[in-house]
């Protein structure tokens, strides 16, 4: 089965190694996970047909150890399209609960956990089955509120009025308020500004329409991610690999279905693939940097070459030197057996 070729390389290992699967009742599974393919292989089949998956279900995969992944389960035939992207929303503070109730007694953990999947697993109501396809606002509940209040330390309450992009002036000034929450400490200095600088592009903030109720986490993380894609789009070049434009739509993609505003950075995404993926534009693109190649190839054989014709006038000089004191050895010589042949007898 395959993931995301992104997440693979910023995450998983570079090598081929065992990955643990373990579902939502504990049960692990040991798959082979193939580096090059950045999927799993091995184990896959056992794991698919131990959990009756069939098509339709939802996966959703969250990596809690360098080589290990927890696993939701989400039934298409218990959940509508809708409720099942609703409950990958609420999966980051599922997640929290369990965590949390690791440190209580045997018992309360395994009420906590019965109650979790009760709520993960319920029938949807007759409004929900009327719903089309499409995210709606979720109602949190007043012990999910309770719990994010609990979970947010240095976040506070926005004001009354709603604050409008308009009314922003500067950096100073900017902030990030998530369902009147204020989110700023939980983003580095440098990707507020990055942000900040893409919500100018747009005269707006980014993530205002995003789904009410939604948990900040979620939108905090898809703010950071967004900004990342972007850098990653200004560093692009010619060469890159049709698989990375795909992978990044994608990202972006879903955080449209969140009701990220990112529609303008997937139009750039699409003119950049369509320019790279231009056979004519590979080509000359492959050619140029072979010519650098050979280019820099011929300057080093030239200097090799200066070198040893530098060397090669070193041993010339010397042969010289050598050859002048033999010749007057010889002339000394040769004066010597003409004094003798003509010396009288």
């Amino acid at each position: 089965m395959g993931l995301p070729s992104l997440f693979c390389k910023s995450h998983l290992p570079d090598k081929d190694i065992t990955m643990t699967l373990e579902d939502e009742s504990g049960r692990q599974c040991q798959l082979k996970y193939i580096a090059y393919k950045t999927g799993l292989s091995a184990g896959w089949r056992q794991f698919a047909a131990s959990h009756n998956l069939i098509e339709g279900d939802v996966l959703v995969f969250q990596l809690v150890e360098p080589t290990k992944f927890k696993v939701y389960i989400i039934r298409s035939n218990d959940l509508t399209e809708v409720d099942g992207g609703l409950g990958l929303l609420n999966l980051d503070s599922h997640t929290k609960r369990k965590d949390a109730d690791k440190d209580n007694s045997e018992t309360g953990t395994e009420a906590c956990n019965d109650a979790t999947r009760k709520r993960a697993h319920s029938p949807p109501s007759e409004a929900q089955k009327k719903k089309k396809i499409g995210l709606q606002p979720v109602e949190q509940s007043e012990d999910d509120s309770d719990e994010v209040d609990s979970e947010v330390l240095e976040e506070s309450k926005s004001p009354d009025t709603a604050l409008q992009f308009e009314d922003i002036q500067s950096f100073e000034n900017f902030s990030i308020l998530v369902n009147g929450l204020l989110v700023d400490s939980e983003l580095p200095e440098d990707v507020r500004r990055k942000y900040y600088k893409l919500c100018c592009s747009q005269n707006a903030f980014l993530h205002e329409n995003v789904v009410e109720g939604m948990n900040h986490k979620l939108v905090v993380g898809a703010i950071s991610e967004t900004v990342n894609i972007a850098d990653a789009i200004k560093a692009c070049k010619l060469t890159t690999t049709w698989d990375d434009f795909v992978s990044w739509d994608k990202y972006l993609k879903a955080f449209e279905l969140l009701g990220m505003n990112v529609g303008f950075l997937r139009d750039r995404l699409c003119r950049l693939a369509n320019l790279s993926n231009d056979s004519g534009a590979a080509v000359e693109a492959r050619m140029y940097k072979e010519a650098k190649i050979e280019r820099s190839q011929a300057g080093i054989g030239i200097r090799n070459i200066e070198v040893k014709l530098e060397e090669l006038r070193d041993v010339c000089d010397e042969f010289g030197a050598a050859i002048e004191s033999l010749r007057s050895k010889a002339e000394v010589y040769t004066l010597k057996f003409h004094e003798e042949v003509t010396s009288p007898w």
